[in-house]
């Protein structure tokens, strides 16, 4: 009997303990069963209030969105909040109709949408003071594709899909020129988005819940990590001692081999709960083969090179997912070459530093800045063909590059539409914005490595509505090609009577 009660005063006990460490989350419900069975998050507390399933915690450097799904599965996202040092306060959250409602203050709000059965949210709107988002639904399964924003009386589409699993509240779209400038440099590096560690041509991203290929190193001991695959040659992080324990766990993302024939792997590894790497150890060391199979020069398997500068004050990281600490200050003008964009947030650019500045001359850096802070280089428009193409033209093979309807005007302005096939005609466009924009002709360098047949041009179109086309540009006959990184569209001239389209012929 004695041993009995010993038993139940045991168990009592540990009901207790475990009680009383919940309680210091103040938490409840399914987020506090959750937390109970991790001890990863013992030293976090709750900031503002609980919507079960989802609440912020803060730490004392660290603050993130904890969330059980259906299946009881635990998420946490640190860049769908503001952290410590932003200085932002407390967040509110409401869940409305099954809607997600994450507010700071009477002036910024967030809705996310239910979206997947397996617990993904789809942001659904933004309010960020006088600028707004509002999705574009195609329909409910497939989601949003584009996103309309409005700031005071200008509008612009912002072709993004924001999932609250890789949702970046720092670095969303705060204005339409922030809008329009990430259009453009999707468009330039739409044969290079998502530039590491997903298949070429794939929309998967990472986060926490798909954080792509796990290395399965077995080994003991350390990888020296670098950022760009030079060794030391390439600026190092961690006061020159980054390096990646091959016992935890390690993210491959690409590989590559340098001039001078070395085999690196690029990989993401943990520093910390709140904190991660990005840079490139010798495959070696990680035990994998040197590289022999290896195609640079190719668009969907190789790097692109971009020139690109800083539109304002910004910043580069090693650690885009996470924590993203700014490693170096980008001062407004700093010229990169971008060799992708990572997702839609950062862009991956290269260059050289120097006792923290940007030089010359200096360690090789590769890293990643914010995708809305950087614009295309300004390039020499090439009049002599842009005179060739001024007039009507269709498309008459090969895939939808552009519009099957273009109409280049001299004065730098096009019209464009879509063709009603089954009456064989242009359709009629109601909004003018969504079929009309400027366009320019610029040279193109191969070793920009954007596209698989090398053309001598590139063409840009920007819509008025905000969107951005950025094709290869070759002229063949009577017409002209545009071309990406796989395929190609051909064109032939029409008449103006031909086509009927919203806005001037010129």
């Amino acid at each position: 009997m004695k041993r009995i009660l010993l038993i139940l005063f045991l168990m009592c006990m540990v009901l207790i303990c475990t009680s009383a460490s919940a309680n210091s989350w103040n938490l409840k419900g399914k987020l506090l069963q959750a937390m109970i069975k991790t001890h990863d998050w013992d030293d976090y507390i709750l900031l503002g209030n609980q919507a079960d399933p989802f609440a912020v915690m803060e730490a004392r450097y660290h603050n993130a969105l904890f969330f059980v799904d259906e299946q009881d599965n635990l998420h946490v996202y640190t860049t769908a909040v503001y952290q410590p040092d932003d200085k932002r306060g407390a967040p509110s959250l409401m869940i409305m109709d099954q809607d997600l409602y994450l507010s700071y203050g009477n002036d910024e709000q967030y809705i996310f949408r239910p979206w997947t059965e397996d617990g993904e949210y789809l942001l659904y709107s933004a309010t960020i003071g006088d600028f707004q988002l509002f999705s574009n639904w195609i329909n409910e399964e497939e989601g949003t594709v584009s996103y309309w924003a409005n700031e005071k009386d200008s509008t612009a589409l912002w072709r993004a899909q924001v999932r609250l699993s890789d949702f970046n509240i720092m670095l969303l779209p705060h204005s339409i020129e922030e809008v329009r400038r990430m259009n453009l440099m999707q468009a330039q590096f739409e044969s290079n988005q998502r530039c590491l560690g997903f298949p070429p041509g794939s929309w998967d991203v990472y986060n926490v819940d798909q954080p792509g290929e796990l290395l399965k190193v077995g080994k003991k001991g350390t990888a020296a990590v670098y950022s760009a695959p030079y060794g030391k040659s390439a600026w190092r992080a961690g006061k020159g001692k980054a390096a990646a324990g091959l016992s935890g766990d390690i993210w491959l993302l690409s590989q590559y081999r340098n001039e001078e024939g070395q085999s690196y792997a690029c990989i993401r590894y943990n520093v910390s709960e709140r904190t991660q790497r990005i840079g490139y150890a010798l495959c070696k060391d990680l035990g994998l083969p040197e590289i022999t199979d290896w195609h640079p020069d190719d668009p969907l398997t190789g790097f692109a090179h971009v020139e690109v500068e800083a539109a304002k004050d910004t910043w580069m990281t090693d650690d885009p997912d996470v924590s993203q600490y700014p490693q170096f200050k980008v001062p407004k003008g700093t010229q990169f070459t971008c060799m992708g964009l990572y997702n839609d947030y950062y862009a991956y650019v290269g260059a050289e530093v120097k006792d923290g500045r940007f030089v010359d001359g200096g360690a090789v850096v590769w890293g990643f800045v914010p995708v809305r802070d950087l614009k295309p280089m300004e390039q020499e428009k090439q009049q002599e063909a842009m005179d060739k193409l001024v007039g009507s033209w269709e498309i008459y093979a090969g895939g939808s590059l552009a519009d099957d309807y273009l109409v280049f005007n001299r004065d730098g302005t096009f019209t464009a539409g879509k063709r009603d096939w089954d009456m064989n005609k242009p359709e009629q466009a109601e909004n003018a914005a969504e079929t009309s924009g400027t366009w320019y002709v610029t040279k193109y360098n191969p070793f920009m490595n954007l596209y698989w047949n090398k053309p001598p041009y590139q063409l840009t179109l920007i819509y008025n509505n905000g969107r951005a086309i950025v094709r290869g540009l070759d002229f063949e006959d009577e017409g002209f090609s545009l071309t990406d990184a796989m395929g190609g569209g051909g064109y032939v001239p029409v008449t103006k009577e031909d086509v009927e389209l919203t806005g001037d012929h010129g």
